[in-house]
C-alpha cells in the first residue's frame, strides 16, 4: 500500500490523506517513544526541527512536554491534519500544507524528522530527495527517519544505506544521517552504536 501511495500523483495523495484525516477519522497518534527519547536527549533549547509528514503535530507536543523550546516547522500533505495541528497554538511553530517531495525551506535546520514517512518518497526520487534534505541541515544537523517495519520497507532502507553507508542505526526502527562534513557525499555520524553494514 505504501508503494502505491508513493507512486500516486500529488493531487491523489492530498485527496487520500484529507479523506483519512476527515471522513475516516484517522486517529491522533502519539509520537514514537524512541524518537522522542533520542531527540529530547540531543536537542538544545534553541535547536530547530523540521518535521516532514507531521500529521497533527504529535512530535511537537511530545518534545514540548520534554521541555524543548526551539522553533519547529511541521509539513504535511493533508490540510485537515495541518488545521488540527494549528490548534496547538504554539508561538514557536509553523505549519505548511505541502507534499514533502517538493517542499523547499529557505532555512537550515538542526533536525529534519521523517517519522514513518520516508517510504512515501518514490525509490527513484530518493537520492535527489535525500541530498536536498541533507542540504537543508545546519553543518552539524541530523536527518532522523523511522520505519516501524524494516522488512516491509527494506527497499527504502537499503537505498538509504547505499547512499549513506555511515547512517546510524539508533535501534531497530530509528536511523540518523548526519549533516556534518557538508562537502562529503557520505555523512558520518559518531555514536556509541556501530554503523549498519
Amino acid at each position: 500500500m505504501d508503494r502505491l501511495h508513493a507512486a500516486l500523483p500529488t493531487v491523489a495523495k492530498k485527496y487520500i490523506w484529507n479523506l483519512k484525516y476527515g471522513l475516516l477519522g484517522y486517529p491522533e497518534f502519539v509520537a514514537p517513544g524512541d524518537v522522542v527519547c533520542y531527540l529530547s536527549a540531543r536537542l538544545l533549547k534553541i535547536s530547530t526541527v523540521l518535521d516532514l509528514g507531521c500529521g497533527r503535530g504529535s512530535l511537537l507536543r511530545a518534545l514540548r512536554e520534554k521541555g524543548w523550546s526551539g522553533n519547529y516547522c511541521g509539513v504535511d500533505i493533508s490540510k485537515r491534519s495541518i488545521d488540527d495541528a494549528r490548534k496547538i497554538a504554539d508561538q514557536r511553530s509553523a505549519w505548511v500544507v505541502s507534499d514533502f517531495e517538493s517542499f523547499h525551506s529557505p532555512f537550515y535546520w538542526d533536525v529534519i524528522a521523517m517519522i514513518e514517512s520516508i517510504y512515501y518518497v518514490r525509490l527513484v526520487e530518493l537520492p535527489a530527495f535525500l541530498k536536498r534534505m541533507i542540504g537543508m541541515l545546519h553543518p552539524e544537523g541530523t536527518l532522523v527517519f523511522r520505519l516501524h517495519d524494516r522488512e516491509k520497507h527494506r527497499e527504502h532502507l537499503k537505498a538509504v544505506l547505499r547512499l549513506y553507508p555511515h547512517a546510524e542505526s539508533v535501534d531497530q526502527s530509528l536511523f540518523c544521517i548526519s549533516g556534518s562534513k557538508r562537502h562529503d557525499d557520505q555523512r558520518v555520524v559518531t555514536s556509541a552504536n556501530p554503523p549498519l553494514s
